[in-house]
């Protein structure tokens, strides 16, 4: 057999495993201002970038990335809610607050952790004032 044939096709086994050890996803939310001048974002995330939009709605991008190569598994706690966010009004102060829904548990699976990488993009309308609350992890500030 040609060593170049041999080659590649250990070549193409090696990235394919490589770049299998993850997989990720783009989670989409929307929200209504219902009347809100100020809005606070409180999520932990690897980045968390705002852009500013026209219209009355808050669209927020997710990306979400798991250490473990099963798209199933990241499917799933996706649909179970696990990054939903949910809006909290006060009414008095006109601010909205945006959160992560519930604490995430760590996942283990076969005896391994599996981490998790959340990426925001905030489409915010130009209407509204803007409080960061949000924290950035992984050594990036």
């Amino acid at each position: 057999m040609n060593w170049k044939l041999i080659l590649t096709i250990l070549c193409f086994f090696l990235l394919s495993g490589a770049m299998s050890a993850q997989v990720s996803k783009t989670l989409h939310q929307t929200f209504t201002l219902d009347g809100a001048q100020k809005v606070n974002v409180n999520v932990v995330g690897k980045k968390i970038e705002i852009k500013e939009t026209k219209g009355s709605r808050i669209l927020i991008e997710v990306k979400v990335t798991i250490s473990l190569p099963n798209a199933n598994l990241l499917n799933y706690i996706a649909n179970d809610g696990r990054y939903d966010l949910i809006k909290t009004l006060n009414a008095g102060t006109k601010e909205l607050s945006i959160g992560s829904k519930k604490s995430n548990d760590v996942i283990i699976i076969k005896g391994e952790e599996c981490l998790e990488s959340l990426e925001y993009i905030i489409y915010l309308p130009e209407s509204v004032k803007f409080a960061n609350n949000s924290t950035l992890v992984n050594g990036e500030e």
